[in-house]
């Protein structure tokens, strides 16, 4: 019972892949016309006994045997074709939809420097072609002159830290010469908890 159980469950792994021979359907069809199905395959039932007398009813037995197709590839044809069309229905539709958004939210490259100017002996120089050259001279200079204060500012604070360790250090310093300095030993230790030093 158990191998036989094995190989339905392949049989119908095999048949929802499409890839069953009649011989394997008809195995399956006599196995599930049987009153005591197993409660995990119960399921399958249904299905199984619609591609065995519904399937038939739905397509005609006489296109089938005209065509000289078994049942199930006609239902397979008709699936195929089904699916070509919604395939090809459901490309056009990206296609158009990102096509009408490419075309919609694409602009025309903006010149950075569109609408400056620059002021030359008192006359306005609006010609991007003459003053290009300048305004990219000027921002370079501008992105050095940025390097330079990060530069500065990072000297600035690795100054301060190394003075504020200084400074820390002497307090530290000058706390523990008032500690040395007292004589009784519950007051240095009260003492000691008040300045918060690990000493």
């Amino acid at each position: 019972m158990k191998e036989e159980l094995t190989r339905i469950k392949i049989l119908l792994e095999r048949f929802y892949d499409g890839q069953t021979s009649n011989e394997d359907e008809q195995e399956l069809y006599v196995f599930f016309r049987r009153d005591n199905i197993p409660d995990e395959l119960i399921s399958h039932k249904p299905v199984i006994q619609y591609f065995e007398t519904g399937l038939a009813d739905e397509f005609g037995c006489a296109f089938a045997e005209e065509a000289g197709l078994p049942f199930r590839s006609v239902k397979m044809q008709k699936i195929r074709s089904r699916l070509i069309l919604w395939s090809s229905v459901a490309a056009s539709f990206l296609l158009i939809l990102f096509s009408s958004v490419y075309f919609l939210t694409a602009k025309e490259p903006s010149d950075p420097y569109a609408g400056s100017y620059i002021i030359r002996n008192g006359v306005r120089i609006t010609d991007l072609d003459l003053i290009r050259p300048e305004l990219e001279a000027a921002i370079q200079k501008s992105l050095l002159l940025e390097q330079e204060a990060d530069r500065l500012a990072e000297q600035l604070t690795m100054i301060d830290d190394s003075r504020e360790m200084q400074i820390m250090q002497q307090v530290q310093d000058h706390h523990q010469r008032i500690l040395d300095n007292m004589q009784d030993e519950t007051i240095r230790n009260e003492m000691k908890e008040i300045l918060n030093l690990n000493i």
